[in-house]
């Protein structure tokens, strides 16, 4: 398998003798890979002036690559793209890929161009898409590759596998937040959240909120919504705790939804001590306001609605607030909260 750039202008007709002009038609033809018959529509070059079948090295090596590719896919072999793909992520080239895998300096070459990977190096290079096998073969290979590649390699691959790790961690917190809120909808429950910031940040010139508030205020767009819309915004679930009505997985020992919205990178929270009642106080923060185009101006409008009756009240006063409300009342400890 080779590259060429461009097919020709003109070719040789041998029925003409001479360099004709041509045009291209498609026809299917079975190539034999490995003894593999493979069906592909075959690119053909046609003399304009006998109609004769014309030799186009380059569609000739299209062909063979359509067929080859064609062979792969059926076989489940590493594709030309995907090698590429690997290559990039990990930000190596191709010598150094197969040095790292243990192969020859041209194999990844031929691989990207279109030749067929054998099983086993098709594996090997599949395998190392999964950023923890790759660092496990660059430690077992380093030997092959010069130590300031190797120091290089290694400090994007850990990087890597750090986000890797907190893209595992992410998707195990989200599973838990659907178990706990079956029906979530969790982009809209993140620009419910950046709601709250600005309109706590236009009406009340606040930066941060303290726990205690952001889940009254929740509890309070998700009440409003379903009373003004007919529909909770975000379908969060609530239980009946001490100090009101929270989020379901919001508790202390629990932490599923801050740590969630923590790791998505849409809030903050910092942890000061409170001289006022001698504990802790954890004070949240926004740090991606763009969820709120996640909204409906109706729903923006409930948002701004509840943090303008009740952003500017302190935790205190929400408390109460919540705890006189009738539905808080109407169930015991740890219950789940009919809105």
């Amino acid at each position: 398998m080779y590259e060429l750039k461009k097919p020709k202008e003109k070719l040789f007709c041998e029925q003409c003798g001479k360099l004709v002009g041509y045009k291209t038609i498609k026809k299917k033809e079975n190539y034999n890979v490995k003894n593999y018959p493979i069906e592909v529509e075959r690119t053909v070059a046609i003399c304009e002036e006998c109609g004769a079948e014309l030799l186009e090295p380059y569609y000739e090596n299209e062909n063979l690559k359509a067929a080859y590719r064609k062979y792969a896919e059926l076989n489940n072999l590493v594709l030309p793209e995907e090698i590429k793909e690997i290559r990039s992520k990990y930000n190596v080239s191709q010598t150094l890929f197969a040095l790292i895998l243990g192969l020859g300096e041209a194999t990844i070459q031929r691989y990207e161009m279109g030749s067929l990977p054998t099983k086993v190096n098709s594996d090997l290079i599949k395998r190392v898409s999964e950023p923890v096998e790759f660092y496990k073969i660059l430690k077992s290979n380093k030997d092959n590759i010069p130590d300031i590649e190797y120091k290089r390699i290694l400090g994007n691959i850990q990087r890597i596998l750090k986000e890797f790790e907190n893209k595992l961690e992410i998707q195990e917190l989200e599973k838990i937040l659907y178990i706990k809120h079956p029906e979530i909808d969790i982009e809209k429950m993140k620009g419910l959240i950046a709601g709250l910031f600005y309109y706590s940040k236009k009406y009340y010139h606040k930066d941060f909120l303290y726990k205690t508030v952001f889940f009254k205020l929740l509890w309070l767009v998700e009440k409003e919504s379903k009373k003004v819309l007919g529909r909770q915004i975000a379908n969060l679930k609530f239980i009946h705790y001490n100090y009101g009505p929270i989020p379901k997985g919001a508790k202390n020992e629990e932490g599923v939804l801050l740590d969630y919205l923590i790791k998505t990178n849409l809030i903050k929270m910092n942890i000061d001590f409170s001289e006022m009642f001698l504990q802790e106080t954890y004070k949240i923060g926004l740090v991606d306001q763009a969820p709120l185009r996640n909204l409906t101006d109706e729903e923006r409008r409930v948002v701004e609605k509840i943090v303008k009756n009740y952003g500017g009240l302190s935790a205190r006063k929400l408390v109460e607030v919540s705890h006189n409300d009738v539905a808080y009342k109407s169930s015991n400890y740890d219950e789940e909260i009919v809105i």
